[in-house]
């Protein structure tokens, strides 16, 4: 009998052994016979055509239950289903050995590397060819396997397709690792931890990852997360980030592709979704005692994101119990994203005005106007409800939607001033709570700027500190917008016009030559009514020192992205124009800032000149 690294590993059938010589990885295919083989399929037993299982809602489908010792070599299925959602409703589940937990446990659709939809790709292990999904990784068991599927699509699963073909074999060896396979999402990052790929305790090898993962920004910046490894209790190093992981580069730089062993099913700029697969096929990781890998998440990769896994691995019984599956309705496909830095429901302090209204009190950062939207929940039994910000018209929301606890597409409530909390009434009170309330500041960003350089900002290798912070150059001794300022290139620089882009982001790279290494400064002007503090938000690629009527008020070093409001700093105004002054280092890349000032009266202006 072929060794158990060939069944893991090499993704082959069992053979015998046999002491003749071996000319070729291919020898067990021409070897002694090993087994008795079987195909189980949803053949239509009567001698008809309906060769098929129909799967009535909530039921459970048993696909194989068969005694060992075996070697399940082959599954195919074909579904066909009125669910849009089916892919991640329908639950497989396959068991061994007589255990009451399941080793695999996985929306059929993500088993196949198909979170999203069904995309048509084909590597070696698993994949799905013109309409069939497939799978070759070899299943060994020693006294019974048991595969099951529970439909929890809500709605009769019309047509399901299968076989799975096996070896029932003499023997096995006594300690062979069985399959194993976990779904692991993170509908929501929200925070700083990690996203968790597997963790287990026992001896095997981790085989294959595949990841379905979406942007709430619809971008793909979470592809900054690097994959970390835990191997036998000790740190066992990591990656330089989740595309080379998956031994792509740059974001995917040019879009999808199938390998053997890895590749990008789904790469969707437009709604920031990545779908890939990578099998450790050549290079399984073993395992004595346990195993954790990692998709990291904060430092740079900050992203909000949903994040979907499935881990394959083998490893001898018993396991540790997996989780049950979250309930099918919350495996569902993001439709409606809610923004991130909108505020969910749990963040709301809920009050109950009367029999027939409930307010949803919201804090809100700084005193300032605010665009809110509410983010209404929707389901098949209900009708509809009044939304609207506390003291304004309400807005009348149909929430009748096929499935329940469905998220509806945001409804905009109106602008409001408000100084530390906002609120919003729904009626009737027993409609139920949103998902999220957006409160969005009303952004009047300082449009029209002049600037001026460029200025040396010299590299310091080993370093991302701009040498041009502790510079001071013409502009900061003379702002005057007449004056011209020499440079170490030679020639003179003077004072020119720059207007942000909608986004609020003046991008200086168009108009500086050279634009890395450099520096550059921006010169606009407040009006103020009154003698008062004020608060400025702005962002600045990279280093950046601001200075308000010639005080200085903030700075910072390293690199950096402009980022909206990611700054904030209270400054005092003077009655009148106020002389905005920010000098911004670039390293390389990217350079750019936006400003705009904390307005919840709608009292001050913005200009180029006072």
């Amino acid at each position: 009998m072929r060794n158990l690294a060939a069944i893991v590993v090499g993704l082959t059938a069992l053979a015998c052994n046999s002491d003749r010589e071996q000319h070729g990885p291919f020898d067990y295919l021409h070897s002694s016979p090993a087994g008795r083989f079987l195909q189980v399929s949803s053949y239509d037993t009567t001698g008809g055509n309906r060769d098929r299982l129909e799967i009535a809602a909530g039921a459970t489908a048993t696909l194989l239950d068969v005694e060992g010792p075996g070697i399940i070599q082959r599954i195919w299925i074909t579904v066909s289903s009125s669910d849009p959602h089916y892919l991640r409703r329908i639950a497989l589940e396959m068991y061994w050995d007589g255990e009451s937990e399941p080793s695999v446990s996985v929306p059929l659709g993500d088993f196949f590397g198909n979170g999203f939809d069904k995309r048509h790709y084909a590597s070696l292990p698993m994949g799905v060819s013109s309409g069939g999904f497939y799978c070759y990784i070899p299943m060994p068991f020693a006294r019974r396997a048991r595969v099951v599927v529970v439909n929890g699509t809500g709605r009769e699963i019309d047509a399901f397709y299968y076989h799975i073909g096996l070896v029932q074999v003499d023997d096995l060896p006594g300690d062979v690792p069985t399959f194993h396979a976990k779904w692991n999402r993170d509908i929501r990052t929200d925070t700083n931890e990690p996203h968790e790929v597997i963790a287990t305790v026992g001896s095997g090898r981790f085989i294959g990852m595949s990841l379905n993962a979406e942007s709430y920004r619809d971008n793909l910046e979470f592809l900054e997360g690097d994959e970390l490894f835990y191997v036998d209790g000790e740190f066992r190093g990591q990656g330089t980030g989740t595309e080379d992981y998956f031994n792509g580069g740059w974001y995917f730089q040019h879009g999808e592709f199938e390998a053997p062993f890895h590749g990008v099913v789904i790469k969707d700029d437009h709604r920031g979704r990545i779908a890939a697969y990578r099998w450790h096929v050549l290079d399984p990781i073993p395992f004595c005692d346990s195993i954790r890998i990692e998709l990291e998440h904060g430092h740079a990769n900050a992203e909000v994101a949903d994040y979907a896994t499935v881990s394959y691995w083998y490893q001898t019984e018993p396991h540790e119990a997996f989780p049950p599956l979250p309930a099918p309705h919350e495996r569902r496909v993001l439709g409606v994203k809610i923004t991130p830095g909108a505020l969910l429901v749990g963040d709301l302090s809920v009050l109950g005005a009367d029999d027939r209204t409930r307010t949803l009190v919201a804090p809100v950062p700084r005193p300032d106007r605010y665009d809110v939207l509410v983010y209404p929940l929707g389901g098949p039994d209900l009708r509809s409800a009044f939304y609207g910000v506390a003291g304004m018209p309400r807005e009348l929301v149909d929430l009748n939607a096929t499935d329940s606890l469905t998220v509806l597409e945001p409804v905009p409530l109106g602008i409001v001033a408000a100084e530390e909390t906002l609120a919003v009434e729904l009626s009737p009170a027993a409609a139920p709570l949103p998902a999220a309330l957006e409160i969005r500041p009303v952004r009047d960003w300082a449009v029209e700027w002049n600037v001026v350089g460029p200025f040396p900002n010299p590299r310091t290798l080993g370093t991302e500190l701009s040498a041009a912070i502790d510079s001071a150059y013409g502009p900061e001794t003379d702002p005057a917008l007449g004056a011209a300022y020499s440079t170490p290139w030679g020639g003179w620089v003077r004072w020119k016009r720059a207007t942000a882009s909608p986004d609020g982001q003046v991008r200086l790279n168009p108009h500086f030559t050279p634009n890395e290494w450099v520096a550059a400064y921006a010169q606009a002007f407040l009006y103020s009514p009154a003698d008062q503090d004020a608060a400025l938000l702005f962002g600045a690629d990279d280093a950046h020192v601001l200075w308000v009527n010639g005080e200085r008020v903030s700075e910072r070093q390293g690199r950096h992205i402009s980022r909206t409001d990611e700054l904030e700093v209270t400054v005092g105004l003077k009655a009148g124009w106020n002389r905005i002054l920010l000098k911004v280092a670039d390293l390389d890349g990217g350079w750019a800032f936006q400003m705009r000032v904390a307005d919840p009266d709608g009292r001050y202006r913005w200009s180029a000149r006072p």
